[in-house]
């Protein structure tokens, strides 16, 4: 049984050095209005809603998928071993520092999600979906973090910093799926980011509903899903 109250209290303690980081808010910040300058200046004020849902996904991914880091980094210098002596659990402390990483990645967040609200008028049951889907986010970015090998912590961030990357900035997250070439746009359902990106896109009346599209997107993220529990279930430690 998972402690509710020893998992707040890790995710506290690591939070707290997520809100004291507050040059990378910055910088994040600055990198979505660069974002929003250039598609605004390439498609106009179309493009901007998207730019706001690449930017909360990017910012809740980049983030969550670090979370796999402090963990390695504790085990190395023999401070996971000293909290797993306490009645903390193993999972409590690993779900500790995720949700410790989500917490201020998601007042981060808050600025784009307020101005995506004002711009698409959701409803509580668009709202709701859109809390979900940034839970489904966060797992899976937790989950991808701790699939990458963690037995030198130092070469661990720059491998997340990679994936991140390439998950957030290659795929048609920040702008919309019908800008790449016909033939490309199936590549796109394999990164589990755009999925999400693009249900949100959904949600919120951003991209047009398209059964098929929406069946497309949940299948490849349900398929994708099971393919990381699979993996990290299976690593070694």
């Amino acid at each position: 049984m998972i402690s509710l109250k020893r998992t707040l209290g890790i995710a506290l303690l690591i939070s707290k050095r997520g809100f004291r980081a507050w040059t990378s808010y910055v910088s994040s910040l600055l990198g979505t209005l660069w974002f929003l300058v250039i598609f605004y200046i390439l498609g106009g004020i179309r493009l901007v809603p998207h730019v706001l849902v690449g930017a909360v996904v990017a910012s809740i991914f980049g983030s969550c998928i670090v979370s796999s880091t402090y963990d390695a980094y504790y085990k190395a210098i023999g401070l996971k071993d000293l909290f797993l002596a306490s009645p903390l659990s193993s999972i409590e402390f690993r779900f500790g520092i995720a949700l410790g990483y989500l917490i201020p990645t998601f007042i981060q967040t808050t600025p784009y999600l307020v101005l995506l609200f004002i711009l698409s008028k959701p409803n509580i049951y668009s709202v709701l979906l859109i809390a979900l889907l940034i839970i489904v986010l966060w797992l899976i970015a937790v989950l991808i973090g701790y699939i990458l090998p963690s037995t030198d912590f130092m070469s661990l961030g720059p491998r997340i910093g990679l994936v991140s990357k390439i998950l957030t900035m290659i795929p048609p997250i920040y702008y919309p799926l019908d800008i790449l070439p016909t033939y490309v746009r199936p590549l796109a359902y394999i990164a589990p980011t755009f999925n999400i990106s693009e249900l949100m896109k959904t949600v919120l009346g951003i991209v047009p509903f398209h059964i098929g599209h929406i069946l497309k997107c949940l299948a490849s993220l349900s398929i994708e899903t099971i393919i990381i529990l699979y993996l990290v279930h299976n690593k070694k430690e």
